[in-house]
């Protein structure tokens, strides 16, 4: 990236660009060429910020995006400032995104304020537009106010060291902030000299936010019986937190790919409660069950002192199966693991469960057969021992046990769920098991076990579960000659 930013800026050159040119620079927010898009509200901040980036753009090689998300709160006040916008954006030459979302109504529907809510909406809104327009960054317009106040939030509501670091400059998933060391006093005062108008939310004064309490009235009263400086000291507390926060997170990041859940292509998150039990740092073990957490629920995640102890509860041999942490996250004790779910993914396990009903499909040689209950493709051949080549997932029994013949006339073969009452064949001899009790020793999920397909003749005998293994009853030996193959695959495969 071009370092001296400032010195190219053909507009405006102000103490507050070179500020905000620095900060890019020594926190590496963005590289030359990037794309960028600018979360603009309509707001002080959020034009300050979108003004600058726009006028640095050319030396730098940047594209600049803009996206708006109205939240059908305010209002004609909302709509205003939605329009408003769209026309700062239009004289600015920049493409603008716009959505509207009903937060009210979402935040119902998920028991949430409407301030988390609105959040929600936002970052989702603005990570599709990324995605979508394949953007490198999402520009915030935080500053440094905001974090002054997000530490002293934190610090009223008993939080540790990584609630203390603030707001970062540069998250993992893309946001920026290029603001962070700018008061809002310089932000107005910007504006100002760039001759930029601005709207004013009209909730920034009501004081039944706590943000709001502490911006009017705590912040002012510290400012004036204890710290004039209270704003650089608290982003100067973030700042140094930050360094320390840093390196821990280095070894907690390092730690947790060893210990979460090895499972190929899984759609949960696990941490191993064995290996959680030999680390003695009740700090880290804290940390790594926060990583956890965000990495099922998304980087903003938190959770409180009380959350993390009834998570650590669970790996005491006395503990409990399952706890439920705030915004539908739940710890499940299975199979010698704290696995973490969401309760949208629950919810989807129960709507995919109700909706996969029974299946039992007749199927026929040579053929390929899509079963979609299932999500798998198979299809069987009969072939001779010296002609056998296997493949990943395929099952070969013995097609002269079976009774098969090559014009396959009097064999009829089908592919099923399970059933209630389901044995399975494990010993040669022909004594089997309990097929549920077969997909608990095999640490089957659950909520996978009724899609799992089967293999079965004419009489309901499974012959094989498919892509786990034979019925060891007609399972091929060295004295096979004639050999029926399963071909089994996944979709995702």
């Amino acid at each position: 990236m071009n370092n001296n930013f400032a010195d190219d800026v053909p507009v405006i050159i102000s103490s507050v660009t070179k500020k905000i040119v620095n900060t890019i620079n020594v926190h590496g927010l963005a590289e030359t060429g990037s794309s960028i898009l600018v979360a603009v509200s309509g707001g002080a901040d959020s034009v300050c910020l979108l003004h600058v980036l726009n006028q640095i753009k050319t030396s730098n090689n940047f594209k600049i995006y803009a996206a708006h998300l109205n939240h059908q709160i305010r209002g004609d006040e909302a709509n205003r400032d939605e329009e408003y916008v769209k026309k700062l954006c239009s004289e600015f030459g920049v493409e603008c995104f716009t959505e509207h979302a009903d937060i009210p109504k979402m935040a119902l529907e998920h028991g949430m304020t409407e301030e988390e809510a609105g959040r929600a909406a936002r970052y989702n809104f603005f990570q599709r537009i990324c995605k979508e327009n394949d953007i490198n960054y999402i520009a915030t317009a935080h500053n440094k106010n905001d974090q002054a106040e997000t530490v002293l939030m934190r610090v009223i509501r008993g939080s540790g060291l990584s609630g203390l670091r603030g707001i970062k400059y540069k998250r993992e998933d893309g946001v920026i902030r290029p603001l962070l060391d700018i008061t809002r006093a310089d932000i107005e005062k910007y504006c100002a000299e760039a001759g930029l108008e601005y709207k004013t939310n009209s909730t920034n004064n009501d004081d039944n936010y706590t943000r709001n309490r502490i911006r009017h009235k705590l912040i002012p009263m510290i400012e004036k019986d204890f710290n004039p400086g209270i704003i650089d000291s608290l982003s100067n507390l973030a700042n140094n937190l930050d360094d320390d926060g840093e390196f821990i997170d280095g070894y907690v990041s390092r730690l947790y790919e060893r210990l979460r859940s090895p499972m190929p292509g899984g759609n949960f998150k696990a941490l191993h409660i064995n290996s959680m039990k030999l680390i003695k740092s009740r700090a880290v073990l804290s940390r790594l069950i926060i990583s956890c957490a965000r990495d099922e629920m998304g980087q903003d995640y938190s959770l409180e002192k009380k959350h993390i102890n009834s998570v650590l509860a669970l790996m005491s041999d006395n503990g409990g199966a399952a706890v439920n942490l705030p915004g539908g996250l739940r710890v499940v004790k299975r199979y010698g693991w704290l696995e973490f779910c969401s309760e949208v993914e629950n919810a989807q396990k129960d709507l995919n469960s109700s909706n996969n009903g029974d299946f039992c499909i007749e199927v026929t040689p040579n053929k390929l057969y899509n079963i979609k209950n299932a999500g798998v493709n198979i299809s069987y051949i009969l072939v001779n021992s010296n002609a056998l080549k296997l493949s990943d997932g395929d099952i070969a029994l013995d097609a002269d046990k079976l009774g098969v013949t090559e014009a396959f006339s009097t064999s009829r073969f089908y592919v099923r769920n399970r059933r209630q009452g389901d044995k399975f064949a494990v010993y040669k001899n022909g004594k089997s098991k309990k097929l549920k009790n077969l997909f608990i020793d095999l640490k089957i999920r659950s909520e996978k076990r009724d899609s799992v397909p089967l293999f079965c003749n004419e009489n309901g005998e499974i012959l094989a579960i498919l892509g786990i293994r034979a019925n060891e009853k007609y399972k091929m030996t060295r004295f096979t000659k004639n050999i029926l193959v399963i071909h089994y695959e996944k979709y995702e495969d």
